[in-house]
């Protein structure tokens, strides 16, 4: 059967990891859900392995041909800084940031995850919270008690159309990666509420 590039770099690897043949093909057919190539081919690609010291993701000029010592010195390293940068990368271990990167997401099957940021729990965190809520239920149930209530929000409108890209999206057929703004462009601040019985503001704050 015919196999890729990046399935005869795996077959290559787990033969020298395991020494056997039929693990290699176990594995191969667990990984990649198909019948593993004969036991003639991964043989024959160990031994060009071995000679050369190099497993070939592509047979494509300038693909990406990398060494069992450098896989394993960027794995090693991302265990123990999973936050490290693949220029970081590059400086530290003397390995192009492009071959890093493709070593991440090509051999070692990882892919970079942005942290969502939450709010730490303390201990009476649950006990405050129920408190504030049988509370709050309470001065609800008491007469005229959405009268007094106000509610208000504030947002910054800058005039170069900036905007906070973490909530916002641009969809269209190619990706513009970058957009041009100027710096410490003019701003205004609005402010508003609302009560059961009227609107407050909006009041603006211009900002230069």
């Amino acid at each position: 059967m015919a196999a890729n590039g990046s399935e005869k770099a795996f077959c290559e690897l787990k033969l020298h990891d395991c020494r056997s043949v039929t693990i290699a093909q176990r594995q191969f057919r667990t990984k990649f859900g198909k019948q593993p190539p004969s036991d003639n081919s991964i043989r024959m690609w160990y031994v060009q392995f071995k000679k050369t010291r190099r497993a070939c993701n592509n047979k494509s000029t300038g693909s990406l041909c990398v060494t069992e010592e450098q896989m394993e010195k960027v794995r090693q390293a991302f265990v123990r800084s999973p936050r490290k940068s693949t220029v970081r990368g590059n400086i530290e271990l003397g390995i192009p940031q492009s071959t890093v990167w493709r070593i991440l997401r090509k051999s070692l099957k990882l892919k970079p995850y942005r942290p969502m940021l939450l709010q730490k729990l303390q201990p009476d965190d649950h006990h405050r919270s129920t408190t504030f809520c049988t509370e709050l239920q309470a001065i609800m149930e008491e007469d005229g008690c959405f009268e007094r209530l106000i509610f208000s929000d504030e947002c910054t409108f800058h005039l170069c159309g900036k905007v906070n890209r973490h909530d916002v999206h641009v969809w269209g057929t190619e990706n513009s990666k970058s957009v041009e703004l100027a710096r410490d462009s003019p701003k205004v601040n609005v402010f508003s509420a609302v009560s059961n019985f009227k609107v407050y503001g909006p009041f603006l704050s211009e900002e230069t």
